[in-house]
């Protein structure tokens, strides 16, 4: 059940990605190493998803980190556009997609215990008529930093249009790491979960426990009624997005940051999320409540 507010719930915050890959499908290092440079460079836990693959994972979690494994899945697409790109979180056997439909795809994945990721829709070129008929996922990705190479990493219309008229489904920023550099550690959730186990972090990702970031913080959200408060690191814009043409956006002072906004949600609303932009133009986001 979506709609938890992992600022109003007890728990740690842990910092992952969800979307990578290694030398076992088109990454550019090893599994072991590709788990070592997320260890060394402060997250919690990674989920590998190598293409058409599930890896055992199983070495490589410790004490304060954990590996999860997964895959990146492609059914075909009948619905006239490009193949699908699934990630799966927390799969255990491969998927053959040969023949299946997405949704039986889909519900492959939830049969092993996993949850989907649809991923990176600019890059795909795909649009609503792509993802409406779909069922059984429950996040999309609103940033992909591998798509940064041709300027795609941003997918939020994509999301506000299923939030529009698909119903709810939450948002998620991932690397999407291929290389060493260049598509690693700039996209990323902050997790709020109860311990550093899968079963934690998979309980946290069902419900909504998190937001996703390229490095601002939101540090509160707090929904009184229909009065809602995000409070963040300076930033120079807070907006509050809702159905079509509703929802604000928040400036400060001419030469100034915010960190604090309120909204006051109108009767009409049936979602609303929160994004952050930093000065230096990175983003933040919310999952949406829904109402």
């Amino acid at each position: 059940m979506f709609n938890a507010n992992p600022f109003q719930q007890p728990g740690q915050w842990y910092r992952g990605n969800t979307h990578s890959h290694s030398t076992e499908s088109d990454g550019q290092l090893s599994i072991a190493d590709r788990f070592a440079a997320y260890r060394e460079a402060g997250y919690d836990f990674l989920v590998l998803t190598d293409h058409r693959k599930v890896n055992d994972v199983s070495a490589y979690s410790t004490s304060d980190f954990l590996a999860i494994s997964g895959s990146e899945v492609h059914p075909e697409n009948p619905y006239g556009g490009a193949i699908h790109h699934f990630v799966a979180i927390n799969i255990h056997e491969p998927i053959s997609c040969a023949k299946m439909h997405p949704n039986a795809v889909l519900d492959e994945i939830k049969a092993q215990g996993g949850e989907a990721v649809l991923c990176h829709p600019y890059w795909s070129g795909h649009t609503i008529t792509d993802y409406l008929p779909l069922r059984g996922y429950f996040a999309i990705e609103v940033y992909n930093d591998g798509c940064m190479d041709i300027g795609k990493a941003f997918s939020e219309q994509a999301w506000d249009d299923l939030l529009d008229r698909g119903g709810p489904v939450l948002g998620i920023a991932s690397d999407d790491s291929h290389g060493t550099e260049h598509d690693c550690f700039h996209g990323w959730i902050m997790v709020k979960a109860q311990e550093l186990t899968i079963e934690s972090i998979m309980e946290a990702l069902r419900t909504g426990a998190f937001y996703s970031t390229m490095g601002p913080e939101i540090t509160d959200l707090t929904l009184d009624g229909k009065v809602l408060t995000a409070k963040c690191s300076p930033a120079q814009s807070i907006v509050f997005k809702a159905q079509c043409s509703r929802g604000q956006r928040i400036l400060p002072p001419n030469g100034e940051l915010l960190t604090e906004a309120t909204y006051n949600i109108p009767e009409s609303v049936k979602y609303v999320r929160v994004e952050i932009t930093d000065e230096s133009g990175k983003k933040a986001w919310s999952n949406p409540f829904f109402f």
